[in-house]
């Protein structure tokens, strides 16, 4: 019990004839959204494989920059924790992505916190050599 909707003739695959528009006339006709589909799919030998790809990616990275690269690095999980918080609703598996991203962030948020604490701590080390020095004297 289809509904005509239009007459206008409208063009099929092959470009050619023309057929009436119509539309369903029960929601039950209407088409049902399929599930998205998983954008990779693989075992533990495919993550083996990305994980060689990753490392040696970062590998190169060093070494095309001189190891000064390596300083940038800490900088990675937290854009690409944020850029998986922002699109975590287009994933497959929303959560999961969200939970990933968020560990990425902690995990980069604390490399970068042990960082800046080593840098103060070398700095306090250098200013109270300096002080220790000038007393002996």
């Amino acid at each position: 019990m289809d509904e005509t909707v239009s007459t206008e003739p409208a063009a099929d695959a092959t470009g050619g004839a023309s057929r009436e528009v119509t539309a369903p006339s029960t929601a039950s006709e209407l088409p049902r959204l399929a599930a998205p589909e998983a954008t990779f799919r693989g075992n533990t030998y495919d993550l083996a494989a990305l994980g060689a790809l990753t490392s040696g990616v970062i590998v190169l990275f060093s070494c095309l920059t001189c190891n000064m690269g390596v300083y940038c690095l800490p900088l990675l999980p937290l854009v690409l924790g944020l850029i998986g918080l922002l699109s975590a609703r287009q994933s497959v598996e929303e959560e999961r992505t969200r939970l990933w991203s968020w560990l990425g962030i902690a995990a980069g948020g604390f490399i970068v916190l042990l960082t800046i604490a080593g840098v103060v701590l070398y700095i306090a080390f250098i200013v109270l050599a300096v002080v220790a020095q000038g007393t002996t004297r």
